[in-house]
């Protein structure tokens, strides 16, 4: 340096970013990345015009001992107050707000879609079909749809029908059977009156007129 050379002092302030991987670049490669782009020739001539100077020499670059050496020293900056019932996680190497509906999988007891609102908090959308319907704050109820109960009534009503179907059947067939049976006992019986009656036969009336023939007598 000559005599009336003016030196420069500068102050450069890094914010750690919310990533794992920049964090450890700023501890560990940027000292060497700035020496670099100060002590190239172009970047010196254009600190030298902006000074007035006739040239620019950089005598050397300090690093004060880095107070974030993580991803988790940056945990006491990171606020999710703002955000209903969010918290803080560290996700894919930097922090995240996250929701009830992440942290917590079984909020709606599998019965229903999570959704989070950043103003009231975790609310769930409760599946519900015809036949079944949950409900409740986080979908823990349970009730019968009105599609059940038109599906068990239906069937009370067919199995119903069958039972009545089945005791008319019933009720014809021993009908049926009784008639038909009295129509075979008389038939029966008529037909032994006729095959075992001999009275009028015609061998009854012979031996009765063999019976009424005189009889001779003989006289000596």
């Amino acid at each position: 340096m000559t005599e009336g050379s003016v030196v420069a002092k500068s102050v450069a302030e890094y914010s750690y970013p919310n990533n794992e991987t920049q964090i450890q670049f700023v501890n560990t490669q940027l000292d060497r990345v700035l020496t670099d782009i100060l002590n190239d020739t172009n970047n010196l001539k254009n600190i030298s015009q902006a000074f007035n100077s006739s040239g620019a020499v950089l005598n050397g670059i300090s690093f004060h001992q880095p107070t974030i050496t993580n991803i988790t020293d940056l945990k006491p900056f990171i606020n999710c107050s703002q955000l209903a019932n969010y918290t803080a996680e560290i996700d894919n190497g930097q922090w995240q707000c996250v929701g009830p509906c992440k942290t917590n999988p079984d909020y709606c007891h599998q019965h229903g879609i999570c959704h989070n609102d950043i103003h009231k908090g975790p609310t769930c959308s409760c599946f519900e079909s015809s036949l079944e319907q949950f409900y409740g704050p986080q979908c823990d109820l349970f009730r019968r749809g009105p599609g059940f109960y038109g599906a068990l009534f239906g069937s009370l009503a067919a199995a119903l029908l069958i039972l009545i179907i089945i005791v008319i059947a019933v009720i014809v067939i021993k009908k049926y059977k009784g008639v038909w049976i009295n129509s075979y006992d008389r038939r029966l019986s008529a037909f032994e009156e006729d095959f075992f009656d001999f009275s009028d036969t015609g061998h009854n009336k012979t031996s009765r007129g063999s019976e009424q023939q005189p009889q001779m007598k003989a006289t000596v």
